[in-house]
């Protein structure tokens, strides 16, 4: 039975089992946390190895990420100091088989094991998995999906692409080195995605275009003097920039009154990056910032590509393939090409979850989810990675945190209807700041006021520094966030403690009474003898 304010029956996590859908970054990080708390914990992923997006066969030539290594790191295992400043892919799949092999998950994996379907059951879920042993039907208490909003490709459908004389295939499956090699390329979109795979064949391509619609802001990697660029955006200082759902009073003035100094601040921010990459006047996005920042990315290697001549761009739409090797764009113009590559974004699809399961997830399109987290009737469910962000791991960890405890019964959670309240509230503001985005599953820069929330929820300390120029203006750290299993801890000792005193205080009160009670007895006893 689950109470109105949402705490779990469940005081202690022995022998409850939770079954984990995924092994990328969410998934790792949640069945470290969920096995440290004590349940017994399985994690299933379809794909031979644990990574997620950064497994060998899902990355591209040259993809590093858009994070340098000091914040794209969980909070008790940073990268090793060799690995480069911002890493590659393959210094980040070998930073997450370190972190398997350091917190002993491997014994906790069932890999090459797709989950087909969920389905609710009496206190719990079942799950049906296809693996190497077969069909198997198997009983969970708790399941949390960590199967991320990056795993099914977003292909278009254009008019005569099943004739196209060529190669059609989505930029995460573009993962040869030599596929572009001496060919003719078409790189659709204007993502990071899209510029890195168009930065590759402008240096190995025989000839390279691309093709998008409207231009997203873009950082260099490194800010004049060497600093890496994403320290402009993960601290508490630029995030008050941005408006976020709930404000402090300073975000209140810089929102309210004081938008025109706001806005003069992201037209001076915008001017600057254009100025450091030497952005193509047809690459200036029609808005500066904060317009577009779901989209932004890091990808110095395309505008030098672009700058030498070796790619061509070009703002229009593909519309058709006529015939051939042909591409027809909107402007009337066509294009010839061995191989297009779309790099479209992705669907965030529940296939695996019973259809009544997935309409309460996403009931009208968005994802129905308090915190990004939990869906409001369905306690025994969990997300963890659908609240995507600009540090993914920490994000992620300090989740998986929230719903430990949630499972543990040990957060105190509102009502359904206030949850449901919260959650459209939410996805109305999500829709102004991030309309291309507006789905409910991506955070982006707004990283530390969430996690302020979650730390809030569980009764931990918000700030965690003593020096306020410290907290405000440094970067990110993930490691201010280390010890979160230990003072949890400590909130769950201190809790426990409260209890013992107000059961102590009422037992005496009790014997108070009965004291009182009894005297009175024997008083108006001997009256009446």
């Amino acid at each position: 039975m689950w109470v109105q304010r949402g705490r779990s029956d469940v005081t202690s996590a022995g022998g409850k089992r939770v079954g984990i859908i995924g092994a990328g970054i969410a998934g790792l990080v949640t069945a470290k946390v969920l096995r440290d708390d004590g349940f017994e914990v399985v994690v299933f992923d379809k794909e031979a190895a644990a990574g997620g997006v950064w497994i060998e066969a899902r990355t591209y030539p040259g993809l590093r990420t858009n994070n340098s290594r000091d914040t794209y790191a969980y909070s008790d295992h940073p990268y090793p100091e060799s690995a480069d400043v911002f890493p590659t892919a393959g210094q980040v799949r070998e930073y997450l088989a370190s972190y398997v092999e350091r917190f002993g998950l491997a014994a906790l994996l069932r890999l090459s094991t797709e989950v087909t379907r969920v389905s609710e059951a009496d206190n719990g879920f079942d799950l049906r998995v296809c693996g190497p042993e077969g069909i198997e039907d198997l009983r969970f208490d708790f399941v949390v999906v960590c199967a991320g909003v990056f795993s099914t490709p977003r292909l278009p459908i254009i008019d005569g692409g099943t004739e196209f004389g060529g190669r059609l295939l989505h930029s995460s499956r573009a993962t040869d080195p030599a596929l572009f090699t001496g060919r003719r390329v078409v790189v659709v979109g204007a993502g990071k995605s899209a510029l890195d795979c168009a930065a590759w064949a402008g240096e190995h391509a025989r000839e390279c275009t691309l093709v998008f619609r409207r231009a997203h802001p873009m950082l260099p990697r490194f800010l004049p003097g060497g600093t890496p660029s994403d320290r402009i955006i993960l601290n508490r200082f630029t995030e008050s920039f941005f408006r976020y759902h709930r404000q402090s009073r300073i975000e209140r003035f810089l929102h309210g009154p004081g938008r025109k100094l706001t806005e003069r601040y992201w037209r001076a921010v915008s001017a600057s990056m254009r100025f450091a990459l030497r952005s193509p006047k047809v690459m200036v996005p029609d808005a500066p910032l904060p317009a577009g920042i779901e989209s932004l990315g890091v990808s110095d290697e395309f505008f030098r590509m672009a700058r030498r001549g070796r790619i061509a761009l070009r703002r229009d739409s593909i519309t058709a393939f006529p015939g051939g090797t042909t591409i027809e764009l909107a402007g009337g113009d066509r294009l010839d090409a061995d191989i297009v590559v779309f790099a479209t974004g992705w669907r965030q699809e529940l296939e695996f979850l019973a259809p009544e399961l997935e309409k309460t997830v996403r009931g009208d399109g968005r994802f129905q989810l308090y915190r990004h987290i939990l869906p409001p009737t369905l306690p025994r469910l969990g997300f963890i990675g659908y609240g995507s962000s600009d540090a993914c791991q920490l994000s992620a960890e300090i989740s998986a945190h929230w719903l430990s405890q949630h499972f543990l019964g040990e957060l105190d959670l509102p009502g359904v209807d206030d949850m449901h309240s919260e959650i459209a509230r939410v996805g109305a503001w999500l829709g102004e700041v991030m309309p291309a985005r507006s789905e409910g599953y991506y955070l982006g820069p707004y990283l530390i006021h969430h996690i302020d929330e979650l730390m809030s929820d569980m009764g931990l300390p918000v700030r965690r520094t003593d020096n306020f120029v410290s907290e405000y203006f440094d970067t990110l750290s993930p490691g201010r966030y280390a010890d979160l299993t230990e003072e949890r801890l400590q909130v769950r000792a201190r809790a426990s403690r409260r209890r013992r005193y107000v059961s102590a205080g009422r037992s005496l009160s009790g014997v108070a009474a009965f004291t009182m009670a009894y005297a009175c007895y024997r008083r108006l006893r001997g009256r009446s003898a």
